[in-house]
């Protein structure tokens, strides 16, 4: 099993690498990227996103999970082989129904999407944004057809994050919260007791509320030897690598 496990680890770990340098150009594009590095940064990042689409995809790797499938068989099925292997497959078989265009199409759409959306959201101008958004929805729309039939259009979607989760699962559960989330907000409005939010109102230096973010981030363990804190239009987190792992954040001196 060592030599094909050892292969499998080589080629995951090249395809992870492509993913970090297009996190890594990601990152850039939210934080630092000036404005009109747009079209060529979704160009590029369309092309690191096929490129590890097609280097994940080969027939390679699915030779090497069917060599390492019957050594495993026995195995413990939490060892770090074992579910190498089973989520490999699982995502492999998955991605597999994906054509390598698909996928340099829905990151350069999304690329050029995320400049438009923070134009949008900078001048409260929504129109900037909608062609990007009907786009995308026709594009997921076309993601989920690769996995039909289905029981939702949402299922293919969901499994992405939630492998094996079905959308009438989700619903059951919200089906079974909502009533009595609904008498618990009936029961807070009818003692008619107003909150007093003031407090949220007042004028906060940006430098202060930065300072603040990053003593609590760093009580929380997080280390800025190996990570960093950046404003953005939307406060995401993204990691390069267990080693690099960035934070951002943004301000509002009113609120």
């Amino acid at each position: 099993m060592t030599d094909a496990l050892s292969e499998l680890r080589d080629l995951m770990g090249e395809v992870r690498d492509l993913h970090a340098a297009n996190a890594v150009l990601s990152w850039d594009e939210q934080t630092y990227m000036p404005p009109g590095g747009g079209p060529g940064r979704a160009m590029v990042l369309s092309t690191l996103s096929r490129l590890a689409h097609e280097r994940f995809t080969g027939d390679r790797v699915g030779e090497l999970l069917s060599v390492l499938e019957p050594q495993i068989s026995g195995a413990d099925p939490d060892s770090d082989e074992a579910c190498l292997v089973r989520v490999t497959r699982h995502v492999y078989e998955k991605d597999r129904k994906v054509p390598s265009q698909w996928v340099a199409e829905f990151s350069r759409v999304t690329s050029l999407a995320q400049q438009d959306w923070q134009k949008a959201r900078a001048t409260g101008d929504f129109s900037l944004f909608r062609p990007h958004l009907e786009r995308i929805v026709e594009l997921r729309r076309q993601y989920a057809e690769f996995f039909a039939p289905y029981d939702s259009v949402y299922d293919p979607l969901l499994d992405d994050f939630e492998p094996g989760m079905k959308t009438a699962t989700v619903r059951a559960i919200f089906d079974a919260l909502r009533p009595p989330q609904v008498d618990l907000v009936r029961a807070i409005v009818a003692k008619g007791n107003v909150v007093d939010d003031r407090f949220l109102y007042k004028s906060f230096d940006e430098k202060k509320q930065w300072d603040f973010g990053i003593e609590v981030v760093q009580r929380f363990g997080y280390d800025l030897e190996h990570g960093r804190q950046d404003r953005s239009a939307h406060p995401f987190t993204t990691e390069f690598w267990s080693g690099d792992v960035r934070i951002t954040t943004r301000f509002k001196p009113k609120f």
